[in-house]
């Protein structure tokens, strides 16, 4: 890993069949200095740092990402919190170019990632990793929100954030753009049933409401049964 950006670099110069600009660009490095945000717009989310989130009354500091095999095909689900945003610079042989990327803590394994019998995607923090990988390009996330979860309260409730959709993917009318594809809040689930023996006392049966209708001078009752 240490050594990689030098590998890169050699590699890519010392080939004279690579035409792709880009690549040459990337091998020869960003520069020394970074722009830092606490709050960036992309694709549609308005994310936060952390830090930026405790002076706020909203959250927007929580992120999704999904890795992909070979083949394209949904292979792990990652969940974090950004602590903080780079935006790096890229000199470019014709013109300069900037990748935004996010410094992440990130939610490690199945200890810290745990789906429940209703579908709902818990988290706990204290299960941090990937303390070697806390990087993600911006443009690869998308954002989700940490609700309490009120039967453990070691663990947060994952939920799909929401787009501003007009104006990304070529979407023109909010209504016709499905804005929870990316992370879909429940999974594969059936509605949970009270069985005989986990009725509580709270459930009546037979119960019978009256009710008094005037009418003229005279009254009569109403029986409702429910």
């Amino acid at each position: 890993m240490k050594g990689f950006n030098i590998w890169f670099k050699k590699r890519i110069l010392s080939l004279s069949s690579c035409t792709d600009e880009g690549l040459r660009n990337l091998a020869e490095g960003p520069l020394f200095t970074i722009t830092s945000y606490q709050g960036y717009d992309i694709n549609g989310y308005t994310f936060y740092t952390l830090a930026q989130d405790q002076k706020s009354v909203y959250q927007n500091s929580g992120v999704h990402v999904v890795a992909l095999d070979n083949t394209d095909v949904q292979k792990d689900a990652y969940y974090g919190q950004i602590e903080e945003i780079w935006e790096l610079t890229y000199p470019g042989v014709k013109e300069p170019f900037k990748v935004t990327v996010f410094r992440c803590r990130w939610v490690k394994g199945t200890r810290g990632i745990n789906k429940d019998r209703y579908g709902f995607t818990t988290v706990d923090f204290e299960q941090v990793g990937y303390k070697d990988e806390p990087f993600v390009l911006a443009a690869q996330v998308s954002q989700v929100f940490y609700v309490l979860d009120t039967q453990n309260k070691k663990r947060l409730v994952v939920l799909p954030g929401k787009k501003r959709v007009v104006g990304v993917e070529d979407a023109v009318e909010e209504e016709e753009y499905n804005q929870f594809d990316e992370v879909p809040p429940f999974g594969d689930w059936t509605l949970p049933m009270i069985l005989e023996s986990e009725e509580t006392s709270y459930l009546r049966h037979g119960h019978v409401e009256e009710a008094t209708v005037a009418k003229g001078r005279r009254n009569r009752q109403v029986r409702k049964r429910k």
